[in-house]
């Protein structure tokens, strides 16, 4: 897909748009780096008659529920699962080992704390799913983290646009 077609995608469905990217990111999905995504959203906000509040608020959402999907494959699939798509990667598995070591010291702040470094972020679905961390733990708690990481980003961008775009 060309920048071109998605900012016409972007004008024509708005926040839909925003939500699936974001959705996607938290996925895990290549191509989807939150470094630019996020930003980048928020520079298309400030473009637009679309709220940076809304924008924020759609994104935590999309950021719950994304990695609330990872999340569920590997409480449900357990290990066997985990290992076959994600684990098998070297990389990702010390990032996965990295997670767990905060989730099992620290609880929730751990996984809150996750979701705010880079890489880390999007990897501890992993663990709190193969942890078995109760869904009543994991959702909040991500949230927590989602939010602070997302805020952050879009505004960024957000700002950054008013400052030098403008």
């Amino acid at each position: 897909m060309t920048v071109d077609r998605f900012l016409e995608l972007f004008q024509q469905y708005g926040l839909i748009v925003l939500f699936v990217v974001f959705f996607l990111e938290y996925m895990n999905l290549p191509g989807f780096p939150a470094g630019v995504i996020m930003p980048a959203a928020g520079v298309l906000v400030s473009q637009s008659r679309l709220s940076l509040v809304g924008a924020v608020s759609l994104s935590v959402l999309a950021g719950v529920l994304g990695s609330t999907v990872i999340y569920f494959i590997c409480f449900v699939g357990g290990s066997p699962l985990a290992h076959r798509f994600a684990l098998k990667h070297k990389k990702v598995k010390d990032f996965a080992d990295r997670c767990q070591g905060y989730i099992e010291r620290r609880g929730g702040w751990g996984l809150a704390l996750c979701r705010l470094i880079p890489v880390l972020r999007t990897i501890v679905s992993i663990p709190a799913g193969l942890l078995r961390v109760p869904p009543r733990e994991f959702i909040p708690w991500s949230a927590l983290g989602i939010a602070g990481w997302n805020t952050a980003l879009i505004t960024f961008g957000y700002a950054f646009s008013y400052l030098f775009i403008a």
